[in-house]
């Protein structure tokens, strides 16, 4: 993966010590081989400034989701083969992949995906993965898990018995490409859909 590197707005995809993670909490068990967690990444990602800058540095302190792969030690193709699902250069979050490396915990042996993002239920990420794995143009839209404390200045705008419909800022925005990079169109006026009894009706939400 590193050898393909060869622009500045590329990240290195690379081997994390299971050490470098701290405040490690469980968010959920989304399968019986899937366990997700939140982590700090105490070194953080590699990036550069700009093309100019021929040296990498780290965003130090990033928060990560760790997608735990239960009993997989001696079938490291297949780490391989969801690893490489995710890997594409369109796939990014805040200017940085989806995906930033693979890990091992010390504990279990098992192996780990370190992900950008997680909305910390199994089938809302492969959902929002197949969307981003579409991508192959500038102008196309970048579907992403954007978490419900961006949203400001939320007001009711209709309702009916299956669903809410608000009026909303988002803080950070949509992603969107210009001048050779992703950059955000912050404080976006959204509308959002609540979906009321929905919480335990994954499939009815992604449909």
């Amino acid at each position: 993966m590193q050898l393909k590197t060869n622009k500045y707005r590329d990240v290195l995809f690379e081997w994390i010590p299971y050490d470098q993670f701290d405040q490690i909490k469980k968010i959920d068990k989304t399968d019986p081989i899937t366990t997700i967690y939140s982590a700090v990444w105490r070194n953080g990602p590699s990036y550069t400034n700009g093309w100019w800058d021929k040296y990498y540095i780290r965003d130090q302190n990033r928060k990560v989701s760790l997608k735990i792969l239960h009993n997989l030690q001696n079938n490291v193709e297949f780490v391989i083969y969801k690893a490489k699902k995710y890997i594409t250069k369109n796939s990014v979050k805040d200017g940085f992949p989806v995906l930033y490396g693979i890990s091992q915990s010390s504990d279990t042996n098992d192996y780990i995906l370190v992900f950008n993002w997680t909305s910390g239920n199994g089938k809302i990420d492969d959902l929002i993965q197949e969307r981003q794995l579409k991508i192959n143009k500038h102008k196309d839209v970048v579907f992403e898990w954007i978490s419900y404390n961006q949203f400001n200045e939320i007001k009711e705008t209709g309702k009916n018995n299956s669903m809410t419909v608000y009026t909303a800022i988002w803080q950070d925005g949509p992603l969107y490409y210009q001048h050779d990079k992703y950059t955000r169109d912050t404080n976006k006026e959204v509308s959002l859909k609540f979906l009321h009894n929905s919480q335990n009706s994954i499939e009815f939400v992604i449909s």
